[in-house]
C-alpha cells in the first residue's frame, strides 16, 4: 500500500513563487508515488477577517492555479478544506491535547499577533495549529512537504498526536517534514532577510506573483538587491541577495547550485540576472495560460466536489476510530458530521 502525502495552502494573498517552490512543486514531483491529498485551507484564511465573496473567487483562483502548476486530480484527492466537516471535528477534539503555551511559542503566531493588538487578538490566531495538526493526522500523512518556516507545525503535529496516541492507544501516524535542500523558503528580491510573502502588497517589488504580467516579473529580477562584489556564488550569509537568485534559478530549471555557479561564475550581475529573467518566463508563461484554461470551466468544480468525496471516506474512517476510544462498549455512539453511524463494536450504517 502506497504512503499518504498531504499540503494544504490558505487562498488568502496572491500566490507568488515562493508558494510554488516551498510546497507545491515538491508535491507535484512526488504524487505519483504516494496516496496523494491536497487541498485549499479555506478554514486557516479566517484567522484574519476576509470578505466572502472574496474567499470564494481566492478559492477557485489558488484551485485554477494547482491544477496549472501540475496537480493530476487521476493521482490526487483535490479538495475545498471545509467541505470536508470532518478537519473541524478533529480539530476541536486535538484541541484537548494541546497546551496554551505550546500554541503562543509558535513562532507565526508571535508575528502575526503584532498585527491584531489594536483591536485584539483572535483566539482562532492562537488555536489554527491544532487545526493544522487535524489537517494532517486526519489521514495518517506520511509526508508533508512544507517550506523551512512551516517545520514548526509538522514538530507540533507529532507532539499532539504522539500525546493522543500516549493516552487512548495507537491512533494516528507521526508524520515526517519534506523540505527540499534549496529553494524551501525563497526570500525577497529587496529585502532577502525576509520570506518572499504572499500578504504582501500587489506592487510590492520584491514579490514574483505567478500570474503578473511577465514584463513586470523581469523588472523585479532585473533590480534585485545584490551585494557589490559582482561575483557569482551561493553564500547564504555574506551574499544573501545573489544567493536567493541562485535559489531561484535552480527551483525552477532544476539545475544544482554548482552547476550554475560554474556556467556562470564569468557574468556579471547584470548579465545573470537576464538569464534569470528569462528562465522565469519560459517557467511561468505556460502555467499563466494553463490557469486561464482551469478557472472558469465546469471541470475545476468538478475536480473539487469529487476530492471532498474521496477525502472523507477515509476522514470519516478516522474520526470513528477517534471516537471510539471514548465509547463505552453498553452505549451506541454516532457520528453524525457524515451521516455515518456506529456502535461501540465499530458496526457501520451510512444514511
Amino acid at each position: 500500500m502506497k504512503k499518504i502525502m498531504i499540503t494544504g495552502v490558505q487562498p488568502t494573498g496572491n500566490f507568488t513563487l515562493g508558494n510554488y517552490v516551498g510546497a507545491i512543486k515538491n508535491f507535484v514531483r512526488l504524487q505519483k508515488d504516494y496516496n496523494s491529498y491536497i487541498f485549499i485551507a479555506d478554514l486557516h484564511g479566517l484567522t484574519s477577517y476576509q470578505n466572502p465573496k472574496d474567499i470564494h473567487d481566492r478559492i477557485l483562483d489558488l484551485a485554477a492555479l494547482y491544477m496549472a502548476c501540475g496537480v493530476e486530480p487521476k493521482y490526487t484527492k483535490f479538495f475545498v478544506q471545509s467541505d470536508v466537516n470532518e478537519h473541524s471535528v478533529l480539530g476541536f477534539l486535538i484541541a484537548f491535547q494541546c497546551r496554551i503555551g505550546e500554541l503562543s511559542r509558535m513562532t507565526q503566531y508571535k508575528s502575526k499577533k503584532e498585527k491584531q493588538v489594536k483591536d485584539g487578538i483572535d483566539l482562532g490566531l492562537l488555536i489554527y495549529p491544532t487545526l493544522m495538526a487535524a489537517d494532517i493526522l486526519l489521514y495518517d500523512a506520511t509526508i508533508v512537504p512544507v517550506g523551512k518556516d512551516q517545520k514548526q507545525h509538522i514538530e507540533i503535529t507529532r507532539d499532539l498526536g504522539d500525546r493522543f496516541n500516549k493516552r487512548y492507544g495507537h491512533t494516528f501516524n507521526l508524520p515526517e517534514y519534506y523540505i527540499p535542500e534549496i529553494g524551501g523558503k525563497i526570500m525577497n528580491l529587496q529585502n532577502p532577510s525576509e520570506k518572499m510573502s504572499k500578504s504582501a502588497p500587489p506592487n510590492d517589488k520584491g514579490t514574483i506573483f505567478i500570474l503578473d504580467d511577465i514584463n513586470i516579473t523581469k523588472k523585479k529580477i532585473m533590480s534585485a538587491k545584490t551585494d557589490s562584489s559582482n561575483q557569482i556564488y551561493f553564500d547564504e550569509v555574506n551574499k544573501p541577495g545573489i544567493s536567493n537568485l541562485i535559489s531561484i534559478f535552480s527551483a525552477i530549471t532544476d539545475k544544482s547550485i554548482k552547476e550554475i555557479e560554474n556556467k556562470y561564475k564569468n557574468y556579471n550581475y547584470g548579465d545573470f540576472k537576464k538569464e534569470l529573467a528569462n528562465e522565469i518566463e519560459k517557467f511561468i508563461i505556460p502555467i499563466q495560460e494553463k490557469y486561464k484554461k482551469y478557472r472558469y470551466s465546469k471541470e475545476l468544480i468538478n475536480i473539487l466536489k469529487t476530492g471532498a468525496k474521496e477525502a472523507s471516506k477515509l476522514a470519516s474512517k478516522k474520526i470513528i476510530e477517534v471516537m471510539m476510544k471514548n465509547s463505552n462498549d453498553s452505549i451506541s455512539s454516532k457520528v453524525s458530521t457524515v451521516g455515518v453511524y456506529y456502535n461501540s463494536k465499530g458496526d457501520l450504517t451510512i444514511n
